[in-house]
This record gives C-alpha cells, structure tokens and sequence, in this order.
C-alpha cells in the first residue's frame, strides 16, 4: 500500500520458512522482513523502483547500523504489518524505524541507518535530489504522525 497522506506499510503472511521449530519467528528472519519492507518502500513511497535504484543507479542501501527490540512472539500465519517512519535524512544516510504488529499489537520495534553507496567502489553517495524531494516528504508525513502520537 503507498503512502499518500498515510504512513507506508506492508503487510506479510509469518511463513513456515521464516518459523523455528515452535512456530515462532526465528529472529534473524525479521531483519529480512525489514529489507523487504525497504524495498517496497522506495518503490511504493518514495515512486523509485529499489531495482531501478540497484541496477540501474548502481546505487545501494546497506544497512550501517540497526538495533531492535522484540516486544512478543510472532507465529506462524500471523499478519504481520509493518510501518515505516522517516526520522533523519542526512547527506549520504537515512535512519529508518520500524514498528510490526499483529491487528494492532506492537510485536518489535527497530530503529536502522541505512548509507547510500554507489555499487562501483562502495563508497558513501551524496542522496541526489530527485531522491531527496520525496525523503523529505515522507519524513514530514513521520513528523505528523509522531506528533499524533504523542
């Protein structure tokens, strides 16, 4: 689902591949969920395809830094949704977090930094313009929503 006037998120079905043997999700899976979600998230909110952004921009997005906290289990065919609040554009980062629940009930919670990078050499790419403009919007639409939070 995009994010016009809302913040963007994305709902996933917990699949077996991502459960231990209890039927929990195993927590490494998560941090796969939440690459997932930043993938959509280019595509769906910022309107750059993350392929186009990988192959064709020879850009990348590696994750600098993440920390996450579990807050309850999440099982096998749970709906798991989880938002994406902006909170800093930098010159070459951005911080990410993320809130996943089930029907409402907060399951984790990270907070990530994520580099541009251009693929050639590795190094730290100053976010172009054209990719800023839409950063800032939705990291306005993530101020709003914090603020209704509170």
């Amino acid at each position: 689902m995009g994010c016009s006037s809302s913040l963007f998120s994305l709902r996933s079905l917990v699949r077996f591949t991502h459960t231990d043997p209890a039927g929990y999700v195993f927590f490494p899976r998560y941090f796969e969920m939440l690459q997932a979600v930043v993938e959509e998230w280019f595509t769906e909110a910022l309107d750059l395809k993350y392929a186009d952004l990988i192959i064709g921009l020879r850009l990348g997005t590696p994750t600098a830094s993440i920390q996450c906290v579990f807050m309850k289990p999440s099982r096998l065919g749970d709906a798991l949704e989880i938002a994406v609040i902006l909170e800093h554009v930098g010159n070459s980062s951005f911080r990410l977090r993320f809130r996943g629940g089930v029907d409402g009930d907060l399951r984790l919670e990270a907070v990530s930094t994520l580099v541009l990078i251009n693929l050639d050499d590795g190094r730290p790419r100053p976010i172009p313009s054209d990719l800023r403009a839409p950063m800032e919007r939705y990291r306005e639409l993530s101020v709003r929503w914090a603020s209704l939070e509170n």
